[in-house]
This record gives C-alpha cells, sequence and structure tokens, in this order.
C-alpha cells in the first residue's frame, strides 16, 4: 500500500506533460473509458496536420487506441496487420492502402508509447530520489 501513495506522490512532483500522462495511464493502469476521449481529441487534432483524408482521422485513432488493448506480434512489431487495422475501422483494403493509413496508427502508437516511457522514467526519478532520501 506504501508503495502505490508513493507512486501517486511521485507522479504528482514529475512534472508530467498532459499527453504523457494521459499515455502512460491508458497503457500501464487500462484502457480508461476517459482517458481514451482525451487522447482521441489529441490524436485527431495531430493527425489534421498530415496527409490524412479528414473523413478517416477519427476511424484511424480509434483503431490505433483498439490495438492497444492487444498483444503485440513480435513477427510485425505491432499488434496487428494492416489488413487487420482497415477491418476493425471498416475501411476497404485498397483505400486503407492507397492512403498508407498504417503509416499513421503506427504513429500514434510509436508516439503513445515515447510519452509512456517518458512518463515511466519521470515518475521513477522521483521514486528513486525519494527513497534514497528515506
Amino acid at each position: 500500500m506504501r508503495q502505490e501513495y508513493l507512486r501517486a506522490a511521485a507522479e504528482a512532483y514529475a512534472n508530467l506533460s498532459d499527453i504523457e500522462s494521459d499515455c502512460y495511464h491508458y497503457l500501464n493502469h487500462g484502457f480508461d473509458s476517459t482517458i481514451q476521449a482525451r487522447l482521441t481529441d489529441t490524436y485527431s487534432t495531430k493527425l489534421l496536420n498530415k496527409a490524412v483524408p479528414q473523413k478517416y482521422i477519427n476511424k484511424i485513432v480509434c483503431t490505433a487506441l483498439a490495438e492497444c488493448q492487444y498483444p503485440i506480434n513480435e513477427t510485425i512489431g505491432y499488434a496487428w496487420s494492416g489488413n487487420e487495422r482497415a477491418a476493425f475501422a471498416s475501411i476497404s483494403k485498397a483505400t486503407w492502402s492507397r492512403n498508407q493509413m498504417s503509416d499513421h496508427i503506427e504513429f500514434i502508437l510509436n508516439d503513445m508509447s515515447r510519452n509512456a516511457v517518458a512518463a515511466r522514467a519521470k515518475i521513477q526519478l522521483q521514486v528513486v530520489g525519494y527513497s534514497e532520501v528515506t
């Protein structure tokens, strides 16, 4: 129990950005629908700046957030193949491929992973620093 309080305190003092905190909690503490909504908004905005047909942005983001919930396939490095992603998003394989939508999924997944790792490192630094003092 003490470890949980220590971690919560460390997180409070770690100066995490909102995106780092959301990615960390989404990937490590379950797939909370409130965090999912914030991540959807964040990544939808990020994709507006990329060459993505606007009508597919929400489907791409939702597909990426759903893929996070599945184990990674060691062969391809991601949980789903392009065909599985297209099927989940209800977009034809031809449209999916032509618009290179898997690249955008991988951008989201990699960005989420980087943010979660950065958050974990900042939290760990707080925990280690606190533990050395006591």
